[in-house]
């Protein structure tokens, strides 16, 4: 029994299949990882001689973890809900002295964090219910984090039209979320032609996390992948890095 029940996280989890489903998905979903390096490589040189003390919420499967820990030295903690996730991520990584998972919810869990370096939520904040969302930035700005890094996928403009084109085209499945009238009007910015944003993709806003993020804290960069130089409009993903506003 225990070996069958180790099986599905000896190999890849469905969620890893998918961010590799073809190159081009694999190498934008790099983009949020290439970029959490970059953050925290200025925040190491800071404090050499010192464990970074690392959040992740909603950490799936820890693969954070892996990329920041090859390159700097964490203490790494991450938050996730997920039975899978966090089995998997125990399964992989447990074993390290430097690793903590926390399976809970994030707006319970960050009050048990103390002292936190950096606390990132990558491709996470769109899945949780806005009003959960609201209490984890704030109860975040309370505990005061050199960098709050977060980043979310753009679900509206006409960024909407080329994500899910692109993916009924190349098979993908992330189009068949939404209907085509609603992928119609989120293009045109009309999500109140589309239901309440719940835990998925579609209708989500990432001006309004934007805009919460700043009642709290101070917003120093918003990066949009894949290119950087693109408008809102037409980039796929939104990078916010905040810090305490009199840091």
């Amino acid at each position: 029994m225990r070996g069958r029940e180790q099986e599905p996280i000896r190999q890849e989890t469905q969620y890893e299949k998918d961010q590799r489903f073809n190159w081009l998905v694999f190498w934008l979903h790099s983009f949020r990882y290439r970029a959490a390096l970059s953050v925290l490589a200025p925040i190491a040189r800071h404090k050499a001689g010192r464990k970074l003390r690392v959040v992740e919420i909603g950490c799936a499967h820890a693969r954070l973890y892996s990329v920041l820990d090859g390159s700097f030295d964490i203490d790494y903690t991450g938050i996730e809900i997920d039975p899978l996730f966090v089995q998997t991520a125990r399964f992989r990584h447990g074993g390290k002295p430097n690793f903590m998972l926390i399976h809970e919810s994030a707006t319970t869990a960050l009050s048990r964090i103390e002292n936190p370096d950096v606390i990132f939520a990558l491709e996470t904040l769109e899945h949780i219910p806005e009003p959960e969302v609201v209490r984890i930035v704030e109860t975040i700005a309370a505990l005061r984090p050199q960098l709050f890094v977060c980043s979310v996928p753009i679900e509206i403009g006409p960024a909407v039209w080329l994500k899910n084109i692109g993916s009924f085209l190349t098979g993908y499945m992330r189009h068949r979320e939404y209907s085509w009238r609603e992928t119609f009007w989120a293009g045109l910015y009309r999500l109140d032609k589309l239901p309440p944003h719940t835990i998925t993709h579609k209708g989500f806003d990432w001006r309004w996390l934007a805009q919460v993020i700043r009642r709290h804290m101070r917003v120093v960069e918003i990066r949009k992948f894949p290119l950087g130089f693109l408008p809102a409009a037409f980039a796929f993903t939104a990078f916010l890095v905040a810090e305490p506003r009199d840091k």
